[in-house]
């Protein structure tokens, strides 16, 4: 009789596994479906994403699809998606630490401690103060220990959801800017603060003495046994990549079956710390902020990882949040705690923020704000409440309670990442503060910048002007190469009808080395792998195919402010032909090179590359390969040595100062030798800022007067930081007109591998005149027009314009487009 009730059990188990599975795929399509519905009106009014889907988890949830598909009782049936949860955090984590840009992080780690620290002590302080006073609302009869219901509630407050958070502010377009890292990076040290303050509290005598299976020192033996399993993966981890980056050399991406290799050793590996009973997102996230950026395999992870998790795993996480929530249990015993949760967790959080305010050089609104997005819980840890339900710390109701209380801080943050994007977005497009020459290269202000290219051959000059202007890799945000390729060309040859794009291409294991090489888009690829592995720049390349200078614009615009870019690098629309001719194949790219130039949110640089030059240094390798034949005990302060030479042309107005700026940053990389050239009527110049002036009713005849020209305050703090400190050296030419200043430009031929001059339209007219202004300005249009083998490459920059509001970029897209 035992068998047949064995087979019984058997199929009934069956039936339900089958049912499960068909429950969660239908409500995961109907949760994308209606969140994406929900989304059209509220990104309007640039809601996030998450807050759709939650709300769409809650009507799904009120359907009651798991009474009606599920027939039989299931043991926790409420943790049905328990599993699923915890793959889509541990693979979310692992993308958010392989996308993070570490540099900026790092460069904000002082704000954002005093942030954690400020947000988390206030809160556990607060939830030990209110404890007793809740005790009763939230215990079972008979009581429990007051003390643990302490822990639990200091910890439940304080906590981040870091998932959440990240996930906002990314598609937001937040993580590019200041107070979004800061947002971010206090969310994720926080959450990581309470998981270890979780895992402590679990393996404590008193907190683990019904626990089943384990005692508290085997608990811990455990944890430390899982991460010391991390610790050898993170070892490993390097060489192992780079294996694979050289097995797949001179392709764009890896197999699929070494793609799905990694996928399953990021899942095992993230899952080694809750197979024990702790939360493995802090080994997921150290996985991805360890992960090799450079070569095939990180670009690969990262393209196969983004639409999936932003389409599909994330919507339905979201959505399980609104699906946890019962209407049926519905009642004061729930929904008084969630809202008074709700209210501590805000106060604890803003009152944190607001007293850091000071050391965090923010203003009291802005750290109130701060404040609310820390108090996002999302999808608070289920190990701590699943703990607090069965050692009875707090009744069922309050289980409930929690969840509420969770979707009720995320859909209040919702309106205020809406104010911080508006903020943001206003203060970049509107602000005319953000330029080169307000930028203090001393005190380590980050330069994020975007270059363009059109394919491999002007991609090397571009790159190794992005790794003169990075003195400090170290320090310099991830660097933007946004790379055109030609869409038409590529789909007639590959015989392809769709417009895919080309890495979506498939590639076959026989063309994965020297054969694919003929392919642009690859030969790129390669360019910013070799430039990223020597230089030590985290540099990331956007593909996009090449749609006239129409779309291309939009396509610029919309990546510019993406990064929050504080210059914008393209290529001038000339090519130099081997016998030194600059030569236009492609007339399309003047009117593109026009426009931004026209509608560039930010400084604006158009390189005019010349590669065929015979004498001087070549500017077309990474400066720790040019100089690599210099002799050991060759000093780097030798300026005289100095494989690259540059001149800046200055002679007035705002882009003869942003000039001069980027020429200065150049002049903080220790292989460049910078020379300013300045031109100035036939008369005396006085470069303190100081002039004299005769007043007319002073009978002593001559008064000081300070004068504030910028271009004076310019070439004295120029004097004051450069020359003086034998930085850069100073040349002042006296001219008379514009064949004079043709003649002196015409003498620069041979001596420098790069010029950085100014568009102009503010400059002296007088030294100007007879000289036509093309979109390169007068200027530049000379030094880049010059067909001479001996001259360098040009660089002319323009001052950022500040722009109206109405001129920005459209909201952002929905999750998944």
């Amino acid at each position: 009789m035992a068998r047949p009730m064995d087979c019984d059990l058997d199929r009934e188990l069956q039936n339900v596994s089958l049912d499960t599975l068909f429950l969660i795929i239908l409500q995961a399509v109907v949760v994308v479906a209606l969140g994406k519905f929900i989304h059209l009106s509220l990104r309007r009014h640039n809601q996030p994403s998450a807050i759709s889907q939650i709300l769409a988890g809650i009507m799904v949830g009120s359907l009651g699809l798991h009474e009606v598909i599920v027939h039989v009782d299931v043991v926790n049936v409420e943790d049905t998606y328990g599993w699923y949860v915890s793959q889509a955090r541990i693979f979310y984590m692992f993308y958010v630490g392989l996308d993070a840009d570490v540099a900026s992080l790092w460069n904000d780690k002082h704000r954002c401690t005093i942030a954690t620290y400020a947000s988390v002590a206030t809160c556990l302080l607060l939830a030990a103060f209110v404890s007793g006073g809740m005790y009763g609302s939230m215990m079972h009869t008979p009581v429990r220990s007051p003390e643990l219901l302490a822990a639990v509630l200091m910890l439940t407050l304080a906590n981040t959801s870091s998932v959440d958070v990240s996930r906002m502010a990314a598609e937001l377009g937040l993580t590019a800017t200041a107070t979004g890292r800061l947002v971010v990076g206090a969310a994720i040290a926080t959450n990581v603060i309470c998981i270890v303050g979780e895992g402590v509290f679990s393996c404590m005598k008193l907190a683990s003495g019904r626990i089943p299976g384990y005692s508290a020192s085997q608990r811990l033996g455990l944890g430390v046994l899982a991460l010391f399993k991390v610790g050898i993966v993170l070892a490993l981890l390097r060489p192992a990549v780079e294996y694979m980056n050289r097995r797949n050399a001179g392709r764009h991406r890896i197999g699929n079956w070494e793609l799905a290799l990694i996928l399953i050793a990021v899942s095992y590996i993230g899952d080694f710390p809750r197979r024990v009973g702790f939360d493995g997102m802090p080994a997921s996230l150290l996985l991805g902020l360890a992960f090799p950026r450079e070569g095939p395999v990180a670009r690969t992870l990262t393209h196969a990882l983004a639409y999936p998790l932003h389409a599909l795993a994330l919507p339905f996480y979201f959505g399980t949040m609104g699906m946890r929530l019962k209407f049926s249990a519905m009642s004061g015993a729930v929904v008084v705690p969630a809202t008074l949760l709700t209210i501590l967790g805000l106060i604890g959080k803003c009152a944190g923020t607001m007293g850091a305010a000071r050391f965090l050089h923010m203003p009291l609104g802005d750290a109130a704000r701060l404040g609310v997005l820390l108090n996002i819980k999302g999808h608070v840890n289920m190990i701590d409440m699943s703990f607090a339900s069965s050692e009875g710390i707090w009744a069922e109701q309050a289980l409930m309670a929690m969840v509420m209380g969770s979707m009720i801080s995320t859909v209040i943050a919702g309106p205020v990442f809406a104010v911080v994007y508006r903020r943001e977005r206003e203060a970049y497009l509107c602000n005319g503060h953000r330029t080169l020459e307000r930028l203090v290269p001393d005190q380590e202000e980050e330069l994020r910048m975007l270059a363009c290219v059109h394919g491999a051959r002007a991609a090397p000059a571009m790159l190794s002007l992005v790794e003169l202007l990075a003195s400090k890799p170290a320090v310099q945000p991830a660097v933007h190469v946004l790379h055109f390729y030609d869409a038409a060309r590529k789909h007639a040859r590959a015989g392809t009808g769709g417009a895919k794009r080309y890495h979506e291409q498939v590639q076959l294991d026989s063309d994965k080395h020297w054969d694919r090489m003929d392919d642009a888009a690859t030969q790129v690829n390669w360019t910013v792998d070799l430039f990223a592995s020597i230089t030590g720049l985290v540099i990331r390349q956007i593909d996009t195919g090449d749609r006239g200078p129409v779309t291309n614009l939009k396509t610029i615009r919309r990546c510019t402010e993406e990064v929050h870019a504080d210059v914008l690098l393209v290529p001038y629309h000339k090519e130099q032909h081997y016998d030194g001719r600059m030569l236009c194949r492609w007339e399309d790219r003047r009117e593109l090179n026009l426009n931004v130039l026209e509608r560039a949110p930010c400084t604006t640089g158009i390189l005019a590359d010349r590669p065929f030059r015979r004498g001087g240094t070549s500017f077309q390798l990474p400066t720790k390969i040019s100089t690599s034949e210099e002799t050991p005990g060759s000093s780097r302060d030798d300026r005289a040595a100095a494989p690259t030479h540059v001149a800046a042309v200055f002679l007035g107005g705002p882009d003869d100062r942003e000039a001069v700026a980027l020429a200065c940053r150049l002049a903080k990389n220790d292989t460049v030798h910078l020379t300013v050239v300045r031109f100035v009527g036939p008369g005396k110049h006085d470069h303190t800022g100081v002039q004299t002036a005769r007043g007319d009713d002073d009978a002593d005849g001559e008064v000081s007067v300070v004068v504030d020209d910028p271009d004076e305050c310019c070439m004295a703090a120029l004097h004051r930081e450069y020359v003086a400190k034998e930085l850069a050296s100073y040349v002042e030419k006296a001219v008379g007109g514009g064949a004079d200043v043709v003649e002196a430009l015409r003498r620069m031929a041979g001596a420098y591998a790069l010029v950085v001059v100014g568009r102009g339209g503010r400059q002296p007219a007088e030294l100007l005149a007879g000289l036509e202004c093309g979109e390169m300005g007068p200027i530049g249009d000379i030094l880049a027009s010059d067909e001479s083998l001996e001259m360098g490459s040009v660089i002319v920059l323009q001052q950022k314009k500040a722009v109206s509001t109405a001129f920005g970029l459209d909201p952002p897209p929905p999750a998944g487009v």
